[in-house]
């Protein structure tokens, strides 16, 4: 029978140590640059919805026009891909023709803009709407992409939506749903604002 000499198995103390540090140093590396993306596609995501919305707002006024600007002097409409939306009217400091209400079952003014009326413009201009929700306490359930809120500033009402996916987690370990990136619609001027939250 032959006997070998004894052989060593596994690591040596050193080469765990090089390992460790190898591993250690990688993770520094990675672990930052994987949050960063993370982030990233999470501000893409929201220009994204964000673009979809003002492509479908901007949809609704060139039918609205191609139609003839259906409606009278205090209100206007438009029948949008087979759902119908109030529109603004032609008013000092505003512009005519976007959507702000479900017509028959939302606001008839655009200054009695209720949040009820923004969940229905996401939900019925966009062809496929992300889940979204008006009430804070379901937000954080991991059912909704958007939590929406209704609003005004200098004397405008608007729609705000925020994404959920960047809602802010603070040491409470309860999500802060208005504390992350978010996208507003002021129906009075046409316009979709993109709002970026650095701070998280």
């Amino acid at each position: 029978m032959t006997q070998y000499p004894n052989r060593q198995t596994g690591l040596s103390l050193i080469e765990l140590v090089i390992v460790v540090v190898v591993v250690s140093i990688l993770s520094i590396v990675v672990v930052p640059r994987y949050i960063e993306i993370a982030d990233e596609a999470k501000v893409a995501a929201l220009q994204s919805m964000a673009g979809s919305f003002s492509t479908a707002v901007l949809s609704a006024r060139a039918q609205w026009e191609a139609d003839g600007k259906p409606g009278t002097q205090n209100q206007n409409w438009v029948n949008y891909d087979g759902t119908r939306f109030n529109l603004t009217a032609a008013e000092p400091g505003g512009r005519a023709g976007y959507p702000f209400a479900l017509q028959g079952q939302g606001s008839h003014q655009l200054g009695q803009l209720s949040v009820q009326d923004c969940l229905a413009l996401m939900d019925n201009l966009l062809q496929n709407p992300p889940p979204s929700t008006t009430h804070a306490s379901e937000a954080g359930s991991g059912k909704y992409q958007y939590f929406v809120e209704v609003g005004a500033t200098s004397g405008n009402r608007f729609c705000r939506y925020y994404q959920l996916a960047s809602a802010s987690n603070f040491w409470t370990g309860k999500k802060a749903i208005t504390a992350g990136h978010s996208f507003t619609y002021i129906p009075a001027l046409g316009r979709v604002d993109i709002n970026i939250d650095r701070n998280i």
